[in-house]
Parts: structure tokens; C-alpha cells; sequence
């Protein structure tokens, strides 16, 4: 897997989310809005504070389709059992083109949700669902479009050994040098 150094043009001084922080959040943001999307998919949306970001600082976008699990969800990885939020997406509500399913995507399948430009996968962490979630944003990802994952290279969740899978199955997915960011350009 090829690693790649991005230096965003700004980084953004507004609020952030706990597990995205603000140089992760500006890169994020660089790399979505290079394909100028008009439907972007967050699969782990948690309170919506990098929906919220994304909206605010990607003109193109029509459509931000958020996805988190219900309050009583228990993921695979006992170090995500805090991070299930107990009302998922409140930050990006207010926003008109943000729209929130309340599932695990693990449910989800290709005919459940719509083509898209972007996505950002950023939910359980397991490899499990690391690699369906991987599997249903390349099937419903346009050419041109970007899939950005989080976590990958930490050590604590599953990310890593799920993307290096991929990454050998063929996929050309790069790294964020400094960041726990990867991606995949279609």
C-alpha cells in the first residue's frame, strides 16, 4: 500500500468530533471535495460533528446520507462499546441535505441506498464490518468518486488488517502519511 503526504490548504478552527480531529477533519475534507461530490455516504455518522464539517465546507454536495447504529447496538470490538451514540447525528440535523439511517450497515445491501460520489467509513472498526462496509461503498460508489476510511494503522481495531486484505485483493488504496486516513480513488 502506497503512503501519500497531504497538506491540506486550511485547516479548519471550528469544532471537531473526538475521534476526528482537526488536521484529520481538513484533509478529510480536501480529499472529498477533489471530486466535487453530489452524494456523499458516512457509514458511523455518531453525533454528526464531521457531517456537520463536511456540509459546511463541500459546495457541491446535494446529499450527505448518515449512518450510525440504535442506542442499544453492541459492537464486535469491546473498545467501541462507549463510542455508540445515544442520539446519532444531532450536529448536521439542522442541515436540510443530511439525512440519517438508523441501522447497523452490516444490514445494509447495495439495493438499500443510493449511488454516491464520496464516502467515509468510519463505523465498527471490526474486520467484519470494515470489509462489508468497503464492499457496499464500492458497489454503490460512481466513477470519479472517493472512499476514505478511518483508523487505519491503529492498532487497537481492525481496520488495518481489513483494508490490507483489500489493498492485496488489488484495490489501490493509499495512505495518509501522519494520519489515520486511507483511500481509494475509482
Amino acid at each position: 500500500m502506497k503512503e501519500v503526504k497531504i497538506q491540506p490548504k486550511h485547516v479548519f478552527a471550528s469544532m471537531f468530533s473526538f475521534y476526528l480531529g482537526r488536521q484529520e477533519t481538513s484533509i478529510l475534507i480536501e480529499l472529498v471535495n477533489s471530486v466535487s461530490p453530489k452524494v456523499m455516504i458516512e457509514f458511523g455518522c455518531n453525533r454528526g460533528v464531521t457531517a456537520k464539517r463536511v456540509l459546511e465546507n463541500v459546495p457541491s454536495l446535494e446529499k450527505y446520507i448518515g449512518i450510525d447504529v440504535p442506542p442499544d447496538y453492541q459492537p464486535k470490538l469491546a473498545c467501541q462499546h462507549s463510542e455508540v451514540p445515544k442520539r446519532a447525528g444531532t450536529f448536521a440535523s439542522g442541515d436540510d441535505r443530511f439525512y440519517l439511517l438508523s441501522v447497523p450497515s452490516i444490514d445494509l445491501k447495495p439495493e438499500n441506498l443510493e449511488p454516491c460520489d464520496a464516502v467515509f467509513i468510519d463505523g465498527d472498526h471490526s474486520f467484519g464490518a470494515v470489509m462489508h462496509d468497503s464492499l457496499l461503498a464500492r458497489a454503490l460508489l460512481r466513477s470519479g468518486g472517493i472512499i476514505v476510511w478511518h483508523d487505519f494503522n491503529n492498532p487497537g481495531v481492525e481496520v488495518t488488517k481489513a483494508l490490507t486484505q483489500l489493498s492485496d485483493d488489488g484495490w489501490p488504496i493509499e495512505s495518509v502519511e501522519g494520519s489515520w486516513l486511507a483511500y481509494l480513488r475509482s
